[in-house]
């Protein structure tokens, strides 16, 4: 199999950092409210202060070192802290459900000498149109079959 990678370039897909970023701004704001709060309980005042800074300091860390969930390159797929390499992979779709809840999105991956297929949730991905466009692109290069939607 000859494959073209000379073109494929890098794509990393970030997830939301939303609920992380409200975290850290109602610790901080918990713990300015206790500084700044003149009812005499100084001690409580400084237990908010550390547990604040504390709390401000995980999702900052939190928000930069887990930002990147799925990384298309060409040697492979990097989900999470996971590699499969293109040639594991034998085909892939995309698949929607339709809940009470919305609609969810998948990529499913079905690998070689996989029991179950892999499935990545593509709703807590920033943009998930471009997953799929990505995937399309990769995947033509490596002659991988689209199962899909």
């Amino acid at each position: 199999m000859t494959t073209n990678t000379t073109q494929l370039t890098v794509v990393q897909f970030r997830k939301h950092k939303v609920a992380y970023t409200v975290a850290a701004v109602v610790a901080l704001a918990g713990m300015f409210y206790f500084i700044f709060k003149d009812d005499g309980s100084v001690s409580l005042t400084w237990f908010f202060l550390a547990a604040g800074t504390l709390l401000s300091a995980y999702c900052t860390w939190n928000v930069f070192s887990n930002a990147v969930v799925l990384e298309l390159n060409p040697n492979g797929i990097k989900y999470k802290r996971y590699f499969y390499s293109w040639n594991r992979l034998l085909s892939y779709a995309i698949r929607e459900e339709e809940d009470e809840g919305g609609s969810f999105n998948y990529l499913v991956l079905n690998l070689k000498n996989a029991k179950v297929p892999l499935e990545i949730q593509l709703d807590w991905i920033n943009d998930q149109k471009s997953v799929i466009d990505n995937m399309a692109i990769f995947t033509k290069a490596f002659q991988i079959e689209f199962e899909g939607c």
